[in-house]
């Protein structure tokens, strides 16, 4: 017999009232799981409570049927995975690749199951917070042999200690920008040819963002290196080569209208020689090759789509030199170019230009220089977990001497990386160089090839290994050289 209940009658009453607040607490758990996870949130109606009917014992014989909920979406609570530079995927990184414009997306599983939930790579460095910034150090120790300890014509074997540190500091500031990149590689002979190679560079970079159009940029910079022994200008009968110490500012700024955008760049640069060693124990001074080059370059373009920006560009610069050794050895140089910009996001970016370099000296007697200019910096990824970059660059090599060589060096790189795993990489380079001789010594070209692989244990600790080849083919003996060189080595970071 079916009874309607009564809310006179005080059992029914009381399971009635268990039974709904039981359906309230399942109906508010069940809301506040759906909204802790992110996911899509369904809108369920209460149940009609006056209009359940219960058999003797209390328990639910009929109830109406609730109304289809609609789903909404709650995209306040959608969690984004981190940016870990393109190294590991997750279920977010779709929903990341289109608010980002991203074209290399990652490809779905074969089976059409869900990917693997997303997970923070281990092997990314962390870096350590000093301030407002993010300091990333890092230490490479290792041992090198090679064929050619000073890739010089006469060079031999040898087998050498490497250590390189490094520091890299970004700013964590809302606005502007400041960066720090430090290097500083020490040689030290375990046996074989003797070498002294120190090598050091460090840059400092500050952005500051006047308006969402105009950014002012400043920078500072410091080098040393021992003189090339193919340096055509160079002492050939040096046993140590002469330290070149390199001292650069500059200073910019940025400017958008609308479509158009131009630029202003000055930049100031010091280069100094230190004294070459000869085999009988003398010091050769090369002071009376330092000098300082002054400059200014304007750029000017317009905006043909969000992608695709040419542009135009000027450069007009004065060397100046310390000692005039009985000449005006000064000399005007001029750089006209044009190019394109480039910007697809990640899977693209960079810029490429032409266009003519040239210097002329006060001296009549002295040789003028000029000719094709190449440059460009470009950054392709073709699919995830591989990258590719592209540098070519022009240096104008002035003589400040009467029968010294003035030449025009084209250097070009290609690096290679393929992330096989997270905690697996596989690299490769390729160097190459022209010098156009203009002391009618004809033309020197140069190749590298370079291939290695990292393995990381950790975030903190790793191996590296790598295989290098290189030469310069030239007519003149003195420039002349092949090296062949296999390094090992650990790899420390934070």
């Amino acid at each position: 017999m079916k009874k309607t209940a009564d809310t006179g009658h005080f059992t029914p009453l009381t399971l009635r009232g268990l039974h709904t607040a039981a359906l309230l607490a399942g109906v508010v758990l069940f809301a506040i799981s759906t909204t802790s996870q992110a996911q899509t949130v369904t809108a369920e109606p209460l149940p009609d409570v006056a209009n359940i009917t219960y058999d003797a014992n209390g328990r639910i014989i009929e109830q109406p049927t609730a109304p289809t909920a609609t789903p909404v979406l709650n995209t306040a609570t959608i969690p984004l995975s981190d940016d870990m530079g393109g190294l590991r995927t997750g279920p977010a990184e779709s929903d990341r690749a289109t608010r980002e414009g991203r074209e290399n997306l990652p490809e779905g599983s074969v089976d059409g199951r869900p990917r693997a939930p997303f997970e923070a790579d281990p092997f990314e460095p962390q870096g350590l917070r000093a301030g407002s910034f993010i300091l990333r150090p890092s230490l490479d120790q290792g041992i090198r042999a090679t064929s050619n300890a000073d890739n010089s014509a006469s060079g031999s074997s040898g087998v050498l200690s490497e250590t390189a540190l490094r520091l890299n500091a970004r700013s964590d500031w809302a606005s502007h920008l400041a960066t720090l990149d430090a290097t500083g590689i020490f040689e030290k002979n375990l046996s074989g040819q003797y070498v002294s190679n120190p090598r050091g560079q460090i840059d400092a970079a500050l952005r500051l963002d006047m308006s969402d159009d105009t950014r002012l940029n400043f920078g500072l910079g410091y080098s040393i290196n021992r003189e090339d022994a193919s340096d055509p200008n160079g002492i050939s009968a040096a046993r140590t080569r002469p330290l070149v110490h390199n001292l650069s500012a500059q200073a910019g700024v940025e400017r958008d209208i609308g479509k158009i955008f131009a630029r202003a760049v000055a930049r100031v640069n010091n280069t100094r020689y230190g004294n070459a060693k000869l085999f009988n124990g003398d010091q050769l001074d090369q002071s009376d090759r330092n000098n300082t080059y002054v400059s200014m370059t304007l750029r000017g373009g317009f905006e043909v789509s969000a992608i695709i920006r040419p542009f135009a560009e000027v450069e007009v610069g004065r060397r100046i030199y310390q000692n005039d050794n009985g000449l005006d050895r000064n000399a005007t140089q001029l750089g006209l170019r044009t190019g394109l910009q480039i910007n697809s996001g990640e899977k693209l970016n960079g810029e490429f230009s032409v266009g003519y370099i040239g210097a002329r000296s006060e001296d009549d007697r002295l040789r003028d220089t000029g000719g094709l200019s190449l440059d460009a910096a470009m950054n392709w990824s073709p699919q995830r977990g591989t990258d590719v970059q592209f540098g070519l660059r022009t240096y104008l090599d002035s003589s400040p001497d009467i029968g010294g060589n003035s030449s025009i060096l084209y250097l070009a790189n290609i690096n290679v990386t393929r992330m096989i795993r997270a905690d697996l990489s596989l690299n490769a380079r390729l160097d190459a160089s022209v010098r156009d001789n203009r002391d009618g010594s004809g033309t020197d070209y140069g190749m590298g090839a370079e291939a290695g692989a990292t393995y990381w244990f950790n975030r903190f600790f790793g191996v590296d290994g790598k295989l290098r080849h290189e030469f310069i083919k030239s007519d003149v003996a003195s420039r002349d050289y092949q090296s062949n060189s296999v390094y090992l080595g650990v790899k420390l970071r934070r």
